[in-house]
Order: structure tokens, then sequence, then C-alpha cells
């Protein structure tokens, strides 16, 4: 059985203490260099080491709140499973032993490891959507986003200029709207015609004292699926009005006002508002499975080689982008640190599609609360009728650790299969057990 298998490679207490642990907040000002070219340690090899296992755990204990018989579906098992592999290879002691350069190495496939299981959840999840399942998807991508953004931290100190610095809101303005529009062409035709996007920043703005710390990865990727989300709402409405219009009105009609980008702020906050004479698209505010911009599902390789109790490598071509895609994406990563995005939509009169951000770069950033984490494996162990398991943990949000081996063992046992481990003995973790049991063991 998986437990067992589990259990031979990371010893029992060891998964159990992860399941309780609290996770370490990082803020922006975590991820800023503080002493000229020296990694943050938000960003270490150290930190990341330590934290991401405890992250990952998280989502687990995330999952365990689903019934019996979800657990034992094909695609949150191959999940399941793709964390416990990933926590063995954080763990392993010959990781911190290995180059820079090949620790860069192992993050780059852990951050496809995690945007491949983000995208998995969501077609298991978010395919008949419930407020409970969409809830639950939420709270896994606030873990998952804070996972990618610890990855991507490290990944872009070493390799590009997308750690937390001072950014031009205008800049990433203009980048986010052509690539917005460039991805709306993609997707409707070149010979379609794109909506004008005017974008203008405030007078303000220019001061010295408005400056702004920020990823700029992620106002890009915030502004991008806000634009194309209101290109899209006004090329549909553009073909509403061509289908029901007279020949009299479309020979003399008046030219549509253009969609407006602006840009403002004070000295506590910075705001973006993006007007639209069209109303938004209701089923493109509402979560759901990756689509592009035409709404067609996408990412069906990453479903064809989900197996129950094998998790494969292949590598998937545009699945991190593909991770991070969608208006529900949007919001969760602008209120990551402080920042909201919302719209609001009238038939007849637009939309506006409103961002905020807060210029404090020590607000710590958003997690799921202790009491959600806390109610997690309540129906495995009503199911298994362990309910002075379940009454210990609705004490307290800190979990003992005999509660939350009771916990993990529940777990282990729902998204295992004994059938199957017959007619494949091998451990899923065989090439990690003998060092780290004899790590632990001297630990």
């Amino acid at each position: 059985m998986l437990q067992s298998q589990i259990i031979n490679v990371l010893p029992r207490r060891l998964l159990a203490g992860l399941w309780s642990s609290h996770e370490t907040r990082i803020s922006l000002s975590h991820l800023r260099p503080s002493n000229g070219s020296q990694q943050p340690a938000a960003s270490s090899a150290q930190f990341l080491s330590t934290e991401l296992p405890i992250r990952y755990t998280h989502i687990l204990r995330l999952l365990s709140t689903l019934s019996h018989d979800s657990l034992g579906s094909p695609i949150i098992r191959n999940v399941s499973h793709s964390y416990l592999r990933d926590i063995c290879t954080l763990l392993h002691p010959s990781l911190m032993a290995t180059s820079p350069k090949a620790f860069s190495s192992v993050l780059t496939r852990l951050r496809q490891s995690q945007a491949t299981n983000l995208i998995r959840l969501r077609y298991a999840l978010l395919s008949s959507p419930t407020s409970s399942s969409a809830t639950l998807m939420e709270n896994i991508n606030t873990i998952g986003y804070g996972i990618h953004l610890l990855l991507d931290q490290h990944l872009s100190w070493n390799n590009t200029s997308n750690y937390a610095q001072k950014v031009c809101t205008e800049e990433i303005a203009h980048g986010a709207v052509d690539d917005a529009k460039r991805a709306f062409s993609n997707a409707f035709g070149t010979d379609t015609l794109i909506p004008h996007i005017d974008i203008k920043k405030c007078d303000q703005l220019n001061k010295k004292e408005e400056e702004f710390v920020y990823i700029p990865s992620m106002l890009h990727r915030v502004l991008y699926e806000s634009s194309l989300l209101s290109l899209k709402a006004q090329h549909v409405h553009n073909e509403d009005i061509k289908r029901t219009s007279t020949w009299f009105q479309k020979t003399f009609k008046n030219t549509a006002r253009p969609l407006s980008l602006r840009i403002f702020g004070g000295p506590t906050s910075i705001g973006f508002r993006l007007d639209s004479p069209a109303p938004l698209c209701e089923d493109d505010l509402l979560p759901g499975i990756p689509r592009d911009a035409m709404g067609i599902p996408t990412c069906g390789s990453v479903l064809s080689r989900t197996g129950a109790t094998t998790v494969d490598s292949t590598d998937y071509s545009g699945v991190e982008w593909e991770s991070l895609s969608g208006w529900r994406s949007a919001k969760t990563l602008a209120s990551h640190w402080g920042g909201n995005l919302d719209a609001v939509t009238v038939d007849g009169l637009g939309s506006t599609v409103y961002l905020a951000l807060d210029r404090d770069p020590s607000l710590l950033e958003r997690y799921p609360s202790r009491a959600t984490l806390a109610s997690s494996s309540h129906s495995l162990l009503r199911h298994h009728r362990r309910t002075s398991a379940v009454t210990a943990s609705n004490d307290s949000s800190t979990l003992s650790i005999q509660a939350a081996a009771t916990q993990l063992d529940a777990f282990l046992y729902a998204i295992s299969d004994s059938q199957q481990s017959t007619f494949n003995p091998t451990p899923l973790y065989h090439h990690h057990s003998v060092s780290l049991s004899a790590a632990v063991g001297h630990a």
C-alpha cells in the first residue's frame, strides 16, 4: 500500500511534523535584496528546502477535506503522489550538497510540477463547480501561487531580473496590454479588429515618493488577464451590435469610444481602472478550468497521462503560464499582498475593472486561516469513526503530533490502493528511502 511506501521513505513522525507545522509567511520586503547583490533569505536554498515541504503538506491537508470517494479519483491521487514525491525531493540530504546550478534545475522541475498539479486540480474540482469545491480550489490556489512565487523568486534571482524591485507601472501596463492584444489576435484571427486600449498615467505618479515595489511578472499577469477579459467582452459586444443593427445603423453608426486604462494612486496605494463600454461576460468571472480567449478548454495533454499511482515527469510546454490563467487566478494573485481586483459590469452601461495594490512592502502574504487548515480530515476521520481525533482537532487550530499522525494516516489510506500495489509492488519513491531514513535516524 502507498501508506507503507511513504513511511519507508519519509518516517511517519516526520510527515506528521510537517502536517502540523505552521508556515512562515513572507512579504515583499523579505524578497528585496538588503545588501547590494546579496540574495534575500526568503529566496535562499536553505529557506525553500525547509518551507516548501510545509506548504506542500498544507495543500494535502486541504485535499483531505474531500470525501473518501473523491480522494480515490485518479486525478486527486496523482496530485497527492506528486506532492509527496516533491516533498521527498526537497528533504533529500543530497539536495543541499548540490551546486547552485543543479539546485536551480531541481526548482525548475518543481515549479513545473506545481503548475501541473494546480491545473489537474482545477479540472478535478471545477469541471462541475460547487460552492464548496470553488472555495477549496481558491484556498489551494492561495497556497499554490505562494509556492510558485517562492520558486520563481529563487530562479529569477539567478537567471532573470524578475525579483521584487521598484517597478514602472506605466511600462508594465503597456507590456500587459500588448500581450493581451497578441493573445486576442491569436485566438480570434489576425483579420479581427482589435479594440484599442488608451493608457494614461496621472501626473501625481511622477513624484519620487510614489515609487512602487512589486514583482514585475506578477503585476503584468494581473493586468494582462484584466485586459484580455475586457478585449473579449468588447469583441462580443461589437459582434452582437452587428447582428442586431439595421443597414442604416451600420452605414451611419458612430465610432464607439475606446477602452481606457488609468493609473493613479496616493501615498499608501496605487490603482488601475480599466473602463469599457461593453459588459463583461459573466462566465469569464466564475471559477473554472483553464481556457483560451475564445473559451476553449486547454491543457488536455496534462490529463492524458494522469495515472492513479504513477507520476510522470513529462515536459509540458506552457503549463506554468496556463496554471495562472483566468480571472479568478488574477484575483488571487492581486490579493496575495493585500491588494484587490474587482469588476463592476452593467448591461447598457459597460464595465469597470479596478485593481488596487498596497504600497506597504511589509504586508505579509495571504494564506488560508488556521481554522481552515484545522478543519481538514474531519470527513475522513468520521469515515473511519475516529471521533476522538475529530474532537481533539476541533479544540485548537494547532495540531498535536498525535492528532496530525491520525489525520495523516486517514489521508494516506484514502489515496492508497492495495490492489494496485499488488500489481505494482515497486515503491514510487524507492530511490530516496535509504538515505532519507538514515538521515532522519541520525537527526
